[in-house]
């Protein structure tokens, strides 16, 4: 039997160490060879440790330059011309453009797209035009095309960005699911709660309020911080957390920051470290994402699966919430809205329970990392065996392995 190779193509490789370190791990153990492409970096560097999966570094901008794209579409075609994977799967708008390409342009059997949100929701004019193209175009080369989410795939058929026939979602969503021994509220993590509260100056009685991801507009920041100053107003014991870097693709004003930075009970501590991030969500106790877009909320998934209580916007992507039970959702872009359900939620502690742990059983039963990662294989299986009749992978054997 043969190795079915696997070759995964992400714009940056921040979104490699972000998603799929133990997908990767995974496949290599139960025989496939897996090849990981992305930008140069450190986060790209990791991947070598992994036993079984080889990685190439190629620089891809994210914004569109014709010149830096059609060299990075030449690299790409050159090394999927020498690997001859049976499977290319790309990840995000670049990388998917490129990727698709260059891979049916090397005649590629099985072309994989996962559209993992769409940027172009948030956008106007010329520039939302050019990004409905380039899905479009993404997805007509690739024989196979999946949103991360049912409500992103819903959103796709309505703007005729793909064929019904060939858009496809992964169990109930998600491109790698979440590691449950990771983020794992039954692990005795008191003292790291704790230690972690500490730093932050709080007292045993302060309400912590968690945002965790880029600080731009499109996640709602601006929202938040002017729901911020009516938090503060009436819950005087309450801190605010935000946790990640200024995204200056998608700036704020320099004055929001500024005055956020200044208020004695917010923090901005940058990016939490990877060991930091389940004892974050720990500490908190309501967690907060006021976000335009998404594809699938992982932070949502993370604070789900540690039982943490989240307050949302009805966007699409959030599927991961279902308002009331696992959560509570307001429209986006109300402040007024977003205030009240977190004023609601800090005076009703019984409440929050109850949508933490109906969170957390949600997150348990449709989105581990074990689940979702067995649904991929599968699918890249079936995809091969459809595709090559004759070629049986030696991965097929060792399913349960995962």
């Amino acid at each position: 039997m043969n190795a079915l190779r696997v070759m995964v193509i992400t714009t940056v490789p921040q979104t490699l160490a972000a998603f799929f370190p133990r997908q990767l791990r995974s496949l290599a153990e139960a025989g496939f060879e897996v090849h990981a492409v992305s930008s140069p970096g450190p986060d790209l560097e990791q991947f070598q440790s992994i036993p079984g999966v080889t990685t190439h570094a190629i620089a891809m901008k994210r914004q569109p330059h014709l010149w830096h794209d059609s060299r990075s579409l030449l690299h790409l075609y050159r090394l999927i011309r020498r690997v001859r994977p049976q499977i290319v799967h790309a990840h995000t708008p670049k990388a998917g453009l490129l990727g698709m390409a260059a891979a049916k342009a090397a005649g590629v059997p099985v072309r994989l797209y996962t559209v993992h949100g769409l940027p172009l929701e948030t956008r106007t004019g010329l520039w939302r035009r050019v990004l409905e193209t380039a899905e479009r175009t993404s997805a007509a080369l690739s024989t196979q095309t999946y949103a991360i989410s049912l409500s992103v795939q819903k959103r796709i058929l309505e703007m005729n960005l793909c064929p019904a026939s060939k858009l496809a979602v992964i169990g109930d969503g998600s491109c790698a699911g979440v590691d449950l021994q990771r983020f794992d509220a039954q692990t005795d993590c008191r003292a790291l709660r704790a230690a972690f509260r500490q730093r932050l100056g709080l007292s045993g009685q302060a309400l912590l309020l968690t945002f965790i991801g880029r600080l731009s507009r499109d996640k709602g920041v601006g929202v938040l911080a002017e729901a911020w100053a009516e938090i503060a107003r009436q819950l005087p014991h309450a801190h605010l957390l935000l946790a990640g870097e200024a995204d200056a693709t998608d700036a704020l004003p320099a004055n929001l920051l500024d005055a956020l930075r200044a208020h004695p009970r917010v923090h901005l501590p940058g990016t939490i470290v990877p060991e930091d991030v389940p004892t974050a969500y720990s500490a908190s106790d309501i967690f907060v994402l006021p976000t335009f877009r998404e594809g699938l909320s992982q932070v949502s998934l993370e604070a789900g699966a540690m039982g943490v209580p989240i307050v949302a916007t009805q966007v699409t992507g959030m599927d991961a919430i279902e308002d009331g039970v696992t959560g509570l959702l307001v429209p986006p872009r109300d402040a007024a809205s977003l205030a009240a359900a977190i004023v609601r939620l800090a005076h009703h502690p019984q409440l929050r329970d109850s949508l933490g742990a109906a969170a957390q059983k949600r997150v348990q039963l449709r989105y581990s990392a074990q689940r979702v990662n067995q649904l991929w294989m599968a699918e890249y299986r079936q995809l091969v065996s459809a595709s090559l009749p004759g070629f049986e992978p030696a991965a097929a054997q060792v399913e349960n392995r995962i």
